[in-house]
């Protein structure tokens, strides 16, 4: 389900009748009637009890499967903001392992969920409560003023390692940091001049290819912190090469290709 498409559904859930009830309005929403099992020994999610800025707050998730099966997409949901379902990461050919992670608005204290997929269609649960001040990071308004938001938009900045310290070699497993410059509108926030509501703008889709190989998308909405910051695990194919593109709500897109190989 693509997040743009849901976001007019999904907003619902932000209403205060629903409030305690967002899970079970909410799952039939994006799973339908589909079983999810108890993600214990699967999936790990970290996550702070407390939020220290609940405009930025990093999330991470571990999955494994140790019966051969793989992970085929990583959803994360944070039940009480506007926009629930907040990221969605979908692997091409799916992975034995994967670690993936986000910064994330919380629009105030909320139950936090990942749900993995196996190639197979069983999906796992883990979920944390993530405790904030409730201050409405949603309709925070931006740290950049509009002109430097403009100016840098669709600038990114990429670390990539290798897991454990192994030796970098086809096979290897690697860890990305992907910082991407953007303003992430939610198209709940104000002009702090005019006070008008500044329209929604944010990344949609994040694609991710190692040389010719296609590894990943990564469905983006408004939980996603402004000037959005993503992790992602994967295997070296022995491509020196990983092309990231992105693109938003307005149709913008942008794309830069990052060294991967062992002098990098």
């Amino acid at each position: 389900m693509r997040l743009a498409a849901s976001l007019a559904a999904l907003c619902l859930l932000a209403s205060p009748v629903l409030a305690g009830e967002a899970w079970d309005d909410l799952k039939p929403l994006v799973f339908d009637d589909r079983v999810i099992e108890d993600g214990a020994g699967i999936v790990a999610l970290h996550a702070p009890y407390r939020a220290k800025d609940e405009r930025s707050v990093p999330i991470t998730v571990d999955a494994a499967f140790s019966d051969g099966r793989k992970v085929k997409a990583v959803t994360l949901i944070i039940d009480e903001n506007p926009m629930p379902v907040s990221a969605s990461f979908r692997f091409e050919n799916g992975q034995d392992a994967v670690s993936v992670g986000a910064n994330f608005r919380f629009n105030g204290p909320s139950p936090l969920r990942a749900i993995v997929e196996a190639d197979d269609g069983r999906l796992y649960m883990a979920e944390a409560p993530v405790k904030t001040i409730g201050l409405g990071a949603c309709a925070s308004p931006p740290v950049k003023s509009s002109n430097e938001a403009i100016a840098s938009m669709g600038e990114m900045k990429l670390e990539d390692s290798i897991a454990h310290g192994a030796a970098r070699q086809s096979g290897a497993l690697h860890v990305a940091n992907l910082e991407v410059s953007h303003p992430n509108l939610t198209g709940l926030q104000k002009d702090q001049i005019t006070l008008l509501y500044i329209p929604a703008r944010y990344v949609d889709t994040f694609d991710v290819w190692q040389g010719e190989e296609k590894l990943m998308t990564v469905e983006g909405g408004i939980s996603i912190a402004e000037d959005p910051k993503l992790s992602f695990s994967y295997r070296d194919n022995g491509a020196g090469k990983l092309k990231i593109r992105i693109e938003d709500t307005k149709g913008a897109s942008f794309e830069k290709v990052f060294d991967v190989s062992p002098q990098s």
